[in-house]
């Protein structure tokens, strides 16, 4: 969820209510509209609260603004001071249940978020992050319940038209996916993740061309994406530029060391080029992802092979031909394999071999 979605909670909290429009629809803010900067709010909630200690309203207000800044532990420490005062007043647990969110913890985050609920905390951006929290938990049916409840609220919050195509798109429902990241950029034209899954399904379909503009523009609001420059890489893999695709792929895994089909290609790339210890180091990280993929544990075999490291081919083709009975053309490496162990060469001649 964008940090800017959380600065529409902000306000309720300033004034010390839930109340809701008569239309019960959460009053939306345009951040264009907010005339105090993230620094100079700061600077005046830090001086509100020199004279207000007890005022867990103000405690709530600057751990907003100190997510806003990404500093997540003192962001952390006011909102907890912010729950205790309040009395574990809804707004104040909604803020936490945010703060634990961008913390990467969301099995905290949730309990929070769902007592926010039951103490009436009326809000499309509550429903928008319990849709969100549920989404990471793969329960799928009761993210897009908290999804609708958002849209009832605020039917034209582009978060819930994001995060209801994300469900979509978990789902395998690509179609109606597309159809909810385009409506999410319609109300903000300047979101960064729809354009981003937009690019990543038209990539998957073959429609570079439609592809291009949105991962273009993803790309300049967030160069350090890692999912943004594994696509970059599939683009220019589609263009026949094989070099770019692969500096592309490194920078993605550089940014995060878990992106698996990244570092499936670059392993599969090493190995085409004969550096096989270079190979295994991008096979073996990934093992856990791919291993009940066919194609994937033949490379992996093989980058042990030539290796010399016989024992771990050996068990590779072995797990292949559980996965895949049918590939009885292992049957032959194995073999190979058996009788090298038990007749074990010298390294040199084994050099000598693979030359």
């Amino acid at each position: 969820m964008r940090i800017s979605s959380l600065v529409l909670m902000v306000l309720s909290v300033a004034l010390g209510s839930c109340a809701l429009e008569e239309s019960n629809r959460e009053q939306m803010v345009n951040l264009q509209e907010v005339k105090d900067d993230p620094a100079a709010q700061l600077q005046n909630l830090n001086a509100a609260l020199e004279n207000s200690k007890r005022d867990g309203s103000l405690y709530a207000r600057r751990a907003v603004v100190l997510l806003q800044n990404g500093e997540l532990e003192k962001a952390l420490e006011d909102a907890e001071e912010a729950v205790r005062l309040t009395k574990n007043e809804p707004a104040s647990l909604f803020v936490k249940a945010q703060v634990l969110r961008a913390m990467g913890k969301p099995e905290e985050a949730l309990p929070l978020a769902l007592t926010a609920e039951r103490n009436s905390f009326q809000r499309s951006s509550l429903y928008v992050l319990l849709g969100e929290l549920y989404l990471q938990r793969k329960e799928y049916k009761q993210a897009m319940a908290y999804i609708l409840k958002a849209q009832e609220l605020s039917p034209a919050d582009e978060f819930a038209y994001y995060y209801k195509g994300r469900v979509q798109e978990a789902t395998g429902d690509s179609l109606n996916a597309v159809r909810n990241y385009k409506l999410a950029l319609e109300q903000a034209p300047n979101f960064m993740q729809p354009q981003r899954e937009l690019a990543a399904i038209l990539i998957d379909k073959g429609d570079h061309t439609a592809a291009r503009p949105y991962l273009l523009k993803a790309m300049h609001k967030a160069p350090a994406d890692a999912k943004l420059w594994y696509n970059r890489g599939l683009l220019y893999q589609a263009e026949q530029k094989r070099d770019s695709a692969m500096l592309a792929y490194d920078k993605a895994v550089s940014i995060n060391d878990t992106l698996s089909d990244a570092h499936y290609r670059l392993g599969v790339h090493q190995l085409a080029l004969g550096n096989n210890d270079e190979a295994l180091g991008h096979l073996e990280k990934i093992y856990k992802v791919y291993r009940s993929d066919r194609e994937y544990l033949v490379r992996l075999a093989t980058a042990y092979e030539r290796s010399g490291l016989n024992t771990k081919a050996l068990s590779t083709c072995q797990r292949l031909l559980a996965v895949d009975p049918t590939a009885t053309y292992v049957s032959r490496s194995i073999s190979r394999l058996k009788y090298k162990i038990a007749r074990p060469i010298p390294d040199s001649a084994a050099v000598r071999l693979q030359e």
